[in-house]
Formats: structure tokens, C-alpha cells, sequence
């Protein structure tokens, strides 16, 4: 588990290096935006995380970029898309154990706030 954890610490590096500026001048600006939403979230169903959201967020997001068209800017937003289903499958799992229970039996929800 923890090879795993080095290889995608490693890999997350070399794409940080290999990113063009303006790529993560976007990403900076998205992260932003993200933890803005993640910190303004009033309750569990306004959470970025929460499925209708995610998907209210995720498809204008994504809106500028058809399947078919590939550019750097558009890869950026499905990447970018696509870690933060990654992320939100934590919170997710934490959600859909302690919702039908109607108590929260393992203390906070995990954060989603991206460093």
C-alpha cells in the first residue's frame, strides 16, 4: 500500500513539472474554487462531494469540452475531474455508512479540502 502511495506522490510530482504554466495557473484557480464550495457547503447535501452537487458542478465544467475534442485545456478539466472522484469516494463511504444509521457513529466526515 504504501509503493502505491509513492509511485502516485511520484507521478502527481512529475506531472506538477511537466504541466505547462497556464495549466496550473487553471488548476490553481480551480483548487481555489473547489475548497470555496467545500468550506460554503451548509449542510451534507450541499457538499461538492454530494452526487447531485457533483454532477451540477462536474457537467458545465466539462460543458466546453465534447468527448471528441482533445486539447490541453480540455484534458486538464477531465483530469482534474476525474481526481476529484477519486477524492470524493472517501467522503462517499463515510456518507453512505452513517446516512441510513441517522447517527454519525465515526465522528467528521473526511475532509475534502485539497492542499
Amino acid at each position: 500500500m504504501r509503493r502505491a502511495a509513492a509511485a502516485l506522490a511520484l507521478a502527481a510530482g512529475l506531472a506538477g513539472c511537466l504541466t505547462p504554466p497556464a495549466i496550473r495557473q487553471q488548476r490553481d484557480a480551480w483548487k481555489h474554487d473547489w475548497n470555496a464550495r467545500v468550506t460554503g457547503a451548509k449542510s451534507d447535501w450541499e457538499n461538492p462531494c454530494a452526487t447531485k452537487a457533483f454532477i451540477a458542478w462536474a457537467d458545465p465544467f466539462l460543458a466546453a469540452c465534447p468527448d471528441e475534442l482533445e486539447s490541453p485545456e480540455c484534458s486538464a478539466r477531465r483530469d482534474w475531474v476525474d481526481e476529484r472522484v477519486e477524492q470524493c469516494r472517501a467522503w462517499t463511504a463515510w456518507q453512505l455508512r452513517n446516512f441510513n444509521k441517522h447517527e454519525r457513529t465515526e465522528g467528521a466526515a473526511p475532509s475534502m479540502l485539497i492542499d
